[in-house]
């Protein structure tokens, strides 16, 4: 095949197929482009060191934006499922550890594998799509409240402390939410139940129009019979009408022709 003509192994091959499928995935989306190229440094980088902010998560995410941390769409120690499977599980873990913390810690759903069955993908994928995290991102202070010459300036320092914190938060929703819309769109459950709720769109659609049909076949059939149906009481109405004048006239009684037979 062509990978042996060019010198290259199978495995090789797969690895740069699978990264031009990235790269084509990347620019056919306009969001995962925008994001790709406000954080094209983090995710080219892509190395193994902890999370450049150790104050907002020890995990390294952007490295988890790359089809080259996995090898293969399996269930295997380097495979795609195994690989995530395993970062959604830190990320939550150290959620639930994070000492500096807002709120009380909810499991998130797990990623599963391969082979887990659609409902449960699902929930994994609506919880992890409105991750909220609870850190407090108090390392997002500017001010320091105890140097504050008086209450008016400890009370603005506090809110604009306050408006760091929410900033801070919510850019690192935001990371996550992102990794997870870039999991999503290259999970093959994910893609196969597209592939099937497409397919079914398209037969109910089918069956729909069918039906339509159908219903104005029917229709057209009902309103026919019903103008037969008419035109007949109508002809046996005259029929009546006719033999009674002929049994007038036969008894020598005088009958009006505009009383009518049905000629004029």
């Amino acid at each position: 095949d062509k990978a042996q003509v060019n010198g290259m192994s199978v495995e090789e091959a797969t690895k740069n197929f699978q990264q031009i499928q990235e790269a084509y995935s990347v620019l056919s989306d306009v969001q995962e482009r925008a994001w790709y190229d406000a954080h094209r440094e983090q995710i080219l980088r892509g190395d193994d060191e902890p999370g450049e902010d150790p104050f907002k998560t020890k995990i390294n995410l952007y490295k988890y934006f790359s089809s080259s941390c996995f090898d293969g769409f399996g269930d295997g120690s380097r495979g795609f499922f195994q690989v995530y499977a395993e970062l959604f599980e830190a990320i939550d873990a150290e959620e639930e550890q994070w000492e500096d913390a807002d709120e009380d810690h909810v499991a998130m759903p797990p990623f599963g594998r391969s082979d887990t069955e659609w409902d449960d993908v699902s929930a994994f994928y609506r919880h992890w799509m409105e991750f909220c995290s609870r850190k407090a991102f108090g390392h997002a202070d500017q001010w320091n409240p105890k140097e504050a010459q008086n209450r008016q300036v400890r009370r603005a320092m506090e809110q604009e402390n306050k408006k760091a914190r929410q900033a801070a938060k919510k850019e690192f929703n935001a990371e996550v939410r992102q990794l997870v819309k870039f999991v999503q769109k290259r999970d093959p459950r994910y893609a196969a139940h597209q592939k099937q709720q497409m397919k079914d769109n398209i037969e109910k659609t089918q069956r729909e129009k069918a039906d339509q049909a159908r219903k104005k076949a029917d229709e057209a059939k009902e309103r026919e019979q019903r103008k037969m149906a008419s035109r007949q009481a109508e002809e046996e109405r005259w029929a009546e009408a006719k033999a009674l004048k002929e049994a007038q006239r036969a008894r020598g009684e005088v009958v009006s022709e505009d009383e009518g037979d049905g000629s004029s």
